[in-house]
Order: structure tokens, then C-alpha cells, then sequence
């Protein structure tokens, strides 16, 4: 019996975070429609920036954070900056071959810059990930170094031209969430697939075996415990068993958690919605600006997005893309690209030179 509940433990849990752990696995096979753009780089070599474990008090030391720059269509000191935030996994170049960024970097003669997230790939800043060490696996650190390494990364470089988030699922997510919190850094902000309303997310349609449970120890290599520590401590994106499955699924989510993690602070549904997501659909005078929700009409996270949302703020954009699934407009152009793809990778083209040409 009691490894049956141990088994039920780890596959209930991995319902929490199995899709968002795979989501930038992209395939790397694929059709370049215009001819010209470089998606391997001989440069595209990893660099390491000292970031802080906690930017609440800059007393816990620092890690090593893995980044990325291509300045293969930069022409100069004042080029924009294409800032494409990693997401939860291990972002090593081949996370890259697949990427539009570059082709609007080409159009706009733009650098591309890549941060790894912490507690992912290499970016770690312990040894393990018991739950004392993960403590500082929280939104606001995230958020933090990106503006950290964003103005140190600008000054030591000399670089002096604009920057604008891009990012996709959750790396989208934080894209909206980067721009809201700091709008002196970046002009604008893409946020494709973006999850923005902490609950209950997609159904999972997903089978799992018993070596889930490996996946979610201290000692993994593996990115499940730290998103499944995500979704216990600050989203909430509880992926139900099947169609209809309600807010009952959070009170055994949160045992769960406990289980796994001990004695920590479960997400706050309504406070992260009140915190991150009400400032979206409200035209207070501090509502962000300048930001394009790309949303496919296949993509199961899309009835967490904002696409149904009402009264968003007027500085957003909500683009709908018709056939497309999760955040297939962040990929390289492929012959079976649908024409609402195709329009939507323009849409954000023309915000993007508007952006830009506005004064900070």
C-alpha cells in the first residue's frame, strides 16, 4: 500500500510539470523559407555572469549564469537588442537552431541575447536541490536577473541600443511580466503561449511511468523538481486529469507539494492573479505597455492566457493564430507555416520597428 501512494505521489505530481519541462525541446529539422539566415553561429559560444543568489539583500554570494549573444546581424554599438528569455530547461545552442529571433534580428540588424534560467542547464547556483537551496527559486529573483544582467551586459559591452523580451510558454510569461516591472529596460515585450492566470491549466492527456520519481529528487539532473517547485510555490499551473476537471485538484496539488518539498509556502492563487495578472486588465496609470500576446487556437495553455480576457489595458496586443499550437510562432519558418503564423511573426515585426522608434 505504501508503494502504491508513492507511486500515485509521483504521477500525480508529474501532471504539475511533465508538458512545461519539454516545451522548448523544439525539432531541429526544418525549412528555411528565405534564404540568408544563420541559425548556427560559430560565436554562439557560452559565456558566465556572476549573478546574485537573492537580490533581496546580495548576502547569499553568487552563481554562474550561462548566456548566449549573437552579433551576427548587428551592425554597430547602437543596434537593438533582441532579448530572448530561456525558459525551464537546459538552454544549450540547440535550443537556439529553431528560432525566428534571428531572422527578425536580421530584419531589424539586431544582436540576440540568450540568459539561461537559474536552476536550469548549468545555471545552478548549488550543488543539489533540496528544498533549503531552492528558496531563492522565486519570481521575483528570476525577474531580477534579467535586469541584472541586462545593464551590466549593456555597460561592459558599450552597447547602447534598445531591448525588447521575447519568449514563449513560460519564458513568455516573463517576457509580459519583465516588461511590466521594468520599462526603462525594454521597450517592448513579446509573450507568445503565455500562461498568465495562475489555476487550473491544460488537461494532460500524458501517461507517465514509475521513473517520474527519480526525476523529482534533490539529486536529479533533470528539470521537473525545479518546475514542479515553481508550480508549488508561485504559478500554480495545476494541469488536470481530463476536460472539466475544476479547482478541486489544488488542495491534493498542494498535498502534494508538501510531500515532496516539506514545509513550504504553497502558491497563492488569487494573490498571484491580484499581483502579476490584474495589472494586464486594468488601465491604471502604472498598466504595462508594448506588449503582443501571440495565442494558437490549438494550444491547450491558451484559456489561461489573456486572449479571453476583457477590459485589457490599451497597450496590449492580442493576436489570435488560427490552426497553430504552442508557440509555433516563435520557430523557424517551416513550409507547412500556416498564412496566420506568417501574419503573426509580421505583426510583431511592425511593433517591434515602433518600439524602437520610440524615446525611453
Amino acid at each position: 500500500m505504501k508503494f502504491i501512494s508513492i507511486m500515485l505521489l509521483g504521477l500525480a505530481l508529474a501532471s504539475i510539470s511533465s508538458a512545461a519541462v519539454d516545451d522548448h525541446i523544439r525539432a531541429q529539422a526544418f525549412y528555411l523559407e528565405s534564404s540568408e539566415v544563420s541559425f548556427v553561429s560559430e560565436s554562439l559560444k557560452p559565456g558566465l555572469f556572476p549573478q546574485f543568489i537573492d537580490h533581496s539583500g546580495h548576502t547569499s554570494g553568487t552563481f554562474n549564469q550561462r548566456y548566449w549573444i549573437n552579433s551576427d546581424y548587428a551592425t554597430s554599438i547602437d543596434a537593438p537588442v533582441l532579448f530572448h528569455i530561456c525558459g525551464e530547461g537546459n538552454a544549450e545552442q540547440g535550443y537556439f537552431l529553431n528560432d525566428n529571433a534571428l531572422v527578425w534580428a536580421k530584419a531589424l540588424g539586431a544582436r540576440v541575447v540568450y540568459l539561461e534560467h537559474r536552476y536550469y542547464g548549468q545555471s545552478l547556483p548549488f550543488a543539489d536541490l533540496s528544498s533549503d537551496h531552492m528558496q531563492y527559486l522565486t519570481l521575483d529573483n528570476v525577474l531580477e536577473d534579467m535586469a541584472n544582467f541586462q545593464k551590466l551586459i549593456s555597460a561592459s559591452n558599450g552597447w547602447l541600443g534598445k531591448w525588447i523580451s521575447i519568449g514563449g510558454s513560460y519564458s513568455g510569461t516573463l517576457s509580459a511580466l519583465y516588461r511590466q516591472r521594468h520599462p526603462e529596460l525594454v521597450v517592448g515585450a513579446l509573450a507568445s503561449s503565455a500562461p498568465m492566470i495562475s489555476g487550473i491549466g491544460q488537461s494532460s492527456g500524458t501517461s507517465f511511468d514509475v521513473s517520474y520519481l527519480s526525476s523529482i529528487k534533490p539529486t536529479s539532473t533533470s528539470s521537473a523538481r525545479q518546475w514542479a517547485y515553481q508550480a508549488c510555490t508561485t504559478f500554480g499551473f495545476w494541469q488536470a486529469m481530463g476536460p472539466g476537471y475544476n479547482s478541486t485538484l489544488q488542495k491534493p496539488s498542494a498535498w502534494l507539494c508538501q510531500q515532496v518539498f516539506g514545509n513550504i509556502n504553497l502558491v497563492d492563487n488569487n494573490g498571484y492573479n491580484q499581483n502579476y495578472n490584474l495589472p494586464f486588465i486594468s488601465n491604471s496609470p502604472n498598466a504595462p505597455s508594448n506588449i503582443l500576446f501571440t495565442y494558437g487556437s490549438n494550444d491547450v495553455w491558451t484559456k489561461i492566457g489573456l486572449a479571453t480576457q476583457t477590459n485589457l489595458n490599451t497597450g496590449i496586443t492580442i493576436q489570435m493564430i488560427s490552426g497553430a499550437g504552442h508557440h509555433e510562432d516563435l520557430n523557424a519558418p517551416t513550409s507547412s507555416d500556416n498564412a496566420q503564423i506568417i501574419a503573426a511573426r509580421n505583426t510583431f515585426l511592425v511593433l517591434a520597428k515602433k518600439w524602437l522608434q520610440l524615446k525611453r
